[in-house]
This record gives C-alpha cells, sequence and structure tokens, in this order.
C-alpha cells in the first residue's frame, strides 16, 4: 500500500527546525524519506539523526553526511562548512558515523528515486536551472525524482520537445506528476537560502501522484545560542540560525 509520505532534506543538524515540521506536519503522513544531509553546518547532528531513525525514516545520504563521518576528505569545503564537518566528527558517536556514512547514494521506491543530488552524481551534483533539470529527466528511470542539495525549492516537468519546464508553485499548493517526468526538491529544513528562513518540507501521495511543498517558522534563539556556545563561525551561525 502505497502511503503519505513526508519529504525533508538538508535538515543540517538543526534540531529546532527539524521539531517544527514535524509539529506542522502531524497527521499528514505514513511514512519519512530524508535526501540527505542530516549532518553539517548545524549545532545537533546526533539528536537529528536519532530522532529520524526513531521514526525509522528512509535516509539517503548528502555530501555533508560523508564529510561528518570522515568518509570524504573536507579540505575543498569552504571555511564555515569545514569548521562544522571538524565539530561534527567530534560530537557524532563512531556508530553514528559509520550509519551515515553507509547509508545508500540512490532508493527507488514507489516509482520514485531519492537522492541528495543529481542522480548521475548523487553527492555533489547540484541541480539549479531548467538545463540542469533536463539532464537529469531525461536520463529518469522514474516519474518523479527527488533530490535536494541547493536548499532551494522547486519542481521541474519534461516535455521531449521543449526540455524541462519550472513549475511555480504556491505553498500548500498540490501538483499531480503523472504524465511526464517530474523533478522536485522539497528545499532545506535547517538552513534555507532564499532570504526566508522558514523550513521546508514537502508532502507526496504515491497514489494519487500528487505532491506538494510546504514552509513553517522555526525558534532561532535556541539554535543561535547552541552554535556560539560550541564554537561556530558567526557567519555561519548568522547563516544557519539568522535573527
Amino acid at each position: 500500500m502505497r502511503r503519505p509520505v513526508l519529504i525533508i532534506a538538508d535538515v543540517h543538524g538543526n534540531l529546532e527546525a527539524l521539531k517544527a515540521v514535524f509539529k506542522d506536519a502531524a497527521g499528514l503522513y505514513q511514512d519519512i524519506w530524508v535526501l540527505g544531509d542530516v549532518a553539517g553546518y548545524g549545532p545537533d547532528p546526533g539528536p537529528c539523526l536519532e530522532m529520524l531513525r526513531k521514526l525509522n525514516a528512509v535516509m539517503v545520504v548528502g555530501n555533508h553526511d560523508w564529510a561528518a563521518s570522515g568518509r570524504m576528505d573536507i579540505e575543498e569545503f569552504n571555511d564555515e562548512a569545514r569548521i562544522a564537518a571538524e565539530i561534527h566528527r567530534r560530537v557524532l558517536t563512531s556508530e553514528q558515523k559509520s550509519f551515515l556514512s553507509g547509508l545508500p547514494e540512490i532508493i527507488i521506491r514507489d516509482s520514485v528515486t531519492i537522492a541528495h543530488g543529481d542522480p548521475a552524481k548523487p553527492i555533489w551534483g547540484y541541480v539549479l536551472n531548467d538545463r540542469d533539470a533536463a539532464g537529469v529527466l531525461r536520463r529518469a528511470e522514474t516519474s518523479l525524482t527527488l533530490i535536494g542539495h541547493t536548499h532551494l525549492p522547486g519542481v521541474w516537468a519534461y516535455d521531449a520537445r521543449s526540455g524541462a519546464r519550472f513549475i511555480r508553485l504556491e505553498y500548500g499548493e498540490e501538483l499531480k506528476y503523472s504524465g511526464v517526468p517530474h523533478l522536485a526538491n522539497p528545499g532545506s529544513v535547517g538552513q534555507s537560502r532564499d532570504g526566508d528562513p522558514a523550513a521546508r518540507y514537502m508532502m507526496l501521495e504515491p497514489l494519487r501522484k500528487t505532491l506538494s511543498i510546504h514552509r513553517c517558522p522555526w525558534r532561532t534563539g535556541p539554535t543561535r545560542r547552541k552554535m556560539k556556545s560550541r564554537g561556530y563561525p558567526a557567519s555561519l551561525i548568522d547563516r544557519m540560525a539568522p535573527k
């Protein structure tokens, strides 16, 4: 039986934002799919991971998960991401790091492909525009592909003659994704990058083939205080948890 699914991405150790999403979406879903980057940037990677594991969330791995687990060299990360990864390597347990390191890069479930980035390069592949989306959708093996990584919500539909078409959705508006291949990004739970700090998530109805993108506020104060006390750069605090 195909059950309603809560889709989240890029939690980035932000426990307050994650709790806000679960509260906002309460009663609307039965399964949880996570599109990578539980770790990275924020102050609570361990508690976020344990909350998701307790809820039996289906998870794929992201680049910051590999960085925090020690599977990826962090020398090419920017200064903020590198400092956060070093903190996460200290605070995550060996078992938690092993779990993150062992997460799959791609999962296919209910005719949906789940990855952190472009499934051709699931750890690092950004999809930022129509051309990127068209590349993904030309190769798509399922009717819907779900990715995160950019921290920006968006939906594209594909037509062999015209390529990828960006679809503008109002928050909460339902979209039918049957007929042609679709690509969707729910945006980030923990570190939005479009000027609005609200946490983002997506609701998916595999049986009806509908999806919708949602946002909800979260309390930035506790996150800011924890990051400051744990030695995160001020610039990262302001980006992760704006005032």
